[in-house]
């Protein structure tokens, strides 16, 4: 009796289990495909702060996920849009063609804006990208049948990922408050529940809010390890009241009510398109911040970025519950990576920095040398982000060697300070690929859109911008983190490189699609179960 009756518990149990299991079993194929985009997150403060992450936000895809402590980019620009064209692509700017913000184009002599063609244009498109995205080829193969989408900031963190077709990437505009994009014209407006969502005014109500600590101060870490550099700093308090004049938005954007406010959108995008409802996978990539401008030293582990750090492992970790309990986080692949900004902006020299690069006035030197030695004329017609052209027309009427022109600019712009390397764009397409400043300086290099001398700072040196800002140049690679979570992804943790050119490649093999068209990357491999 005993025995039967044991015996139709356990029944009655795996009959409860059998039916509950098919809840925990994958989906074929992802039913969504959910990119976390962060502006200089890095490795290092992943682990300094991981005591006092949350248990469902970072952490929880650290330990549950495949971590790849070191994903590298080339360093050639400065420009976040090339390493995020870099991502999505799975190819070198060199094959993608999106070299920097901006470059100057010798046929047509004029400036080309990577956003938009043209200085004077102010219409946001992808145009100038050379091959197709991830999300192209989930088009080409579903349609709009794949729902795709992409929120963040600003338009240059977003269109780069959607590709050709980027109706779908929404950004705060700072001016009203409100969500916009590129399709928002009187031909095509937005969908009504953007229009609901925009007509809340989130930002008038945050902007009414201040920006202080979340934790004792004592507990961050700036204060805990350089306590006598902080003991004048006041505690950090923010008013993010609506500035006079243009974007006053901007500050309250800055502050961790801008990262609430993208993620409120991005699940309200999520509810009202039923992303992930069918067996058609859909594609959504959010832009978040990990760092303010509010920050006076600018730097990681400042309170401020710190700070707003944690808060947004907050906003995350609300997100992937609210993910588990709609979709099933076993249906999710979350691909989580930090990008390469524009840089840190700093308006004096850091202790850490050896000096300043200007290359406008890099630029004026290099015209006065070949004016003194070849004659008058305007011989360097832009700088643009480590990239000198110089005017061929006037080479042409010269009758000058192009070569040993080339060479005696190399060799003067090697001799200013900071100058790492000058080279022809010769030079730089026969160099060997072992040295590592070449390999970065090869793989960015564009026939059709780079200059005809190229250059790389020293580690530590900054550029100075028109402005009077200083922006710290990348040297030989970028290294951040890369997470893959949620949909058959195994538990790993990898400290070895990987190259983020292999992320496209890794996302379009769980699709079951086509690589991206200019792909160079492989699909890593051992990563799902």
């Amino acid at each position: 009796m005993i025995r039967t009756s044991i015996l139709s518990l356990l029944s009655v149990f795996l009959l409860l289990r059998t039916q509950a299991a098919p809840k925990h079993i994958p989906s074929v194929q992802p039913k969504i495909v959910l990119f976390l985009m962060l502006d200089e997150l890095s490795s290092e403060q992943l682990f300094i702060l991981r005591d006092k992450l949350s248990d469902g936000g970072f952490n929880k895809l650290l330990s549950g996920g495949a971590y790849f402590k070191n994903g590298i980019y080339p360093s050639g620009s400065n420009y976040a849009g090339t390493s995020i064209t870099t991502l999505f692509t799975g190819a070198y700017p060199s094959t993608h063609g999106i070299i920097t913000d901006r470059w100057y184009e010798q046929f047509k002599e004029k400036e080309v804006n990577a956003l938009s063609g043209s200085p004077e244009n102010q219409s946001i498109s992808s145009s100038q990208l050379l091959c197709s995205t991830v999300y192209d080829e989930l088009r080409r193969v579903y349609g709009d049948s794949a729902k795709t989408a992409a929120i963040g900031f600003t338009p240059d963190n977003l269109v780069w990922a959607m590709g050709k077709s980027s109706d779908n990437a929404y950004w705060i505009d700072t001016q009203t408050g409100h969500f916009v994009s590129a399709r928002d014209t009187v031909e095509n407006r937005d969908p009504i529940w953007v229009v609901e969502f925009n007509s809340k005014n989130v930002l008038d109500l945050y902007s009414e809010r201040e920006w202080g600590p979340m934790n004792d101060l004592t507990e961050y870490h700036k204060y805990a390890f350089f306590r006598e550099q902080m003991n004048n700093v006041s505690p950090f308090l923010f008013d993010l009241k609506k500035t006079k004049g243009d974007n006053p938005y901007s500050v309250v954007t800055r502050s961790p009510y801008g990262n609430k406010m993208v993620r409120d959108f991005a699940q309200s995008l999520m509810i009202n398109e039923n992303f992930g409802k069918d067996n058609i996978p859909d594609f959504l990539t959010i832009n978040f911040n990990t760092y303010s401008s509010l920050s006076s030293g600018y730097n990681h582990f400042d309170p401020v970025n710190e700070d707003l750090l944690l808060r947004l492992d907050i906003e995350i970790a609300g997100m992937l519950k609210t993910l588990d309990k709609e979709i099933g986080l076993e249906n999710v692949l979350i691909v989580t990576s930090g990008i390469t900004a524009p840089g840190k902006y700093v308006t004096k020299i850091q202790e850490d920095d050896f000096g300043k690069f200007n290359g406008k006035k890099a630029a004026a030197l290099l015209n006065l040398y070949l004016m003194a030695i070849h004659g008058q004329g305007k011989w360097v017609k832009a700088y643009y982000d480590g990239q000198f052209y110089l005017n061929h027309d006037l080479l042409e009427k010269s009758d000058l060697p192009l070569n040993e022109i080339l060479k005696e600019a190399a060799e003067f712009l090697q001799q200013i300070h900071g100058v790492a390397y000058a080279l022809p764009a010769s030079v730089v397409i026969a160099a060997s690929m072992n040295l590592p400043a070449m390999q970065s300086m090869k793989l960015t290099y564009h026939p059709k859109r780079s200059g005809d001398l190229l250059i790389t700072l020293a580690p530590g040196w900054r550029e100075e911008l028109p402005d009077g800002r200083l922006i710290s140049r990348k040297w030989i690679n970028d290294r951040v983190p890369l997470i893959f979570y949620g949909w058959k992804i195994t538990r790993q943790k990898h400290n070895a490189p990987v190259k983020m050119i292999d992320v496209a490649p890794t996302i379009s093999s769980f699709l079951q699609i086509h690589y991206p068209n200019g792909c160079e990357g492989e699909a890593i491999p051992r990563l799902i179960r």
